[in-house]
């Protein structure tokens, strides 16, 4: 697979040697999760179920997350992207695939490759495709789509562990819950979990549904409209002490599935965030 970009020379313009910090890039403002705006009742679910899928202390630790992401359609990939998340220091490195190449050679596989500071205000993302870089305003639209990549796929993968971000809101919309016979989760009910953000920190809807007997986070739903699309989590990977979903299926459309692989949590490597140049 052809991702990589050759290089004779690093030139740190993400700020590849951030000035050491004491707490995690996530949000430039609000800076932490206020449990005052939110339903006392949602945060005792919350809290259940994080301690079920490994404890909020090994994500508050976490600086860097690796994971690669699969979106299929009656087993066709559709979209395949890979994140590495520089949580402490509030950098992103995107490698999104080509679906359209996937079916040649596996050497021939082209990408978009996105290196940037998640927060900076005037700074100038990184943006290759196949190697080649882009042009300064092509590469500023495909840098926001995979930042919106990193915001979508990682709420898949870790909503529950974000629960309590800054800006996050939760209240308990329903404390039992009785999915269809044929959802193999929530039996015999869950508790629903309803997530909004401040304003200027998101705009989604989620919907968090916990086993009252496990604990165990089990259907995963973002609102769409007057309506939501859920997902049953049907396996799991663990990394770094935690749980994470390594499989989503789609309630209402059983042939769409979401699979997660290569999870690890790690320190920042600056080398990763560097942009190399010929």
């Amino acid at each position: 697979m052809k991702l990589a970009v050759l290089a004779c020379a690093a030139v740190p313009l993400l700020a590849a040697c951030p000035k050491p910090r004491t707490s995690a890039a996530t949000q430039p403002t609000p800076i932490a999760f206020d449990a005052a705006k939110s339903d006392p009742k949602a945060l005792e679910v919350v809290d259940a179920g994080v301690a079920a899928i490994g404890g909020d202390a090994p994500w508050q630790a976490m600086k860097e997350l690796h994971f690669r992401v699969t979106y299929k359609q009656d087993a066709k990939v559709i979209q395949q992207n890979e994140h590495w998340w520089d949580r402490w220091n509030g950098r992103q490195n995107f490698t999104g695939v080509d679906v359209a190449t996937l079916s040649g050679d596996p050497d021939e596989v082209k990408a978009l490759q996105v290196k940037q500071d998640l927060f900076a205000v005037d700074g100038t993302p990184w943006v290759a495709y196949d190697g080649g870089q882009l042009t300064r305003k092509d590469g500023a639209e495909a840098a926001k789509r995979a930042k919106k990549f990193l915001t979508a796929d990682l709420y898949f993968l870790a909503i529950v562990h974000k629960l309590k971000d800054p800006g996050v809101i939760l209240s308990l919309e329903n404390a039992e819950v009785a999915m269809p016979p044929t959802v193999d989760a929530c039996k015999p009910s869950c508790s629903t979990v309803k997530v909004t953000f401040e304003a200027g920190v998101g705009t989604d809807t989620w919907y968090v549904n916990f086993n009252n007997e496990s604990k165990l986070p089990q259907v995963i739903e973002q609102a769409h409209g007057a309506g939501r699309i859920g997902y049953v989590i049907t396996d799991w990977a663990d990394a770094g002490g935690l749980k994470f979903p390594a499989r989503l299926q789609n309630i209402g459309l059983a042939t769409e599935v979401i699979e997660f692989d290569g999870i690890k949590l790690s320190e920042p490597d600056d080398t990763r965030y560097e942009v190399m140049v010929r």
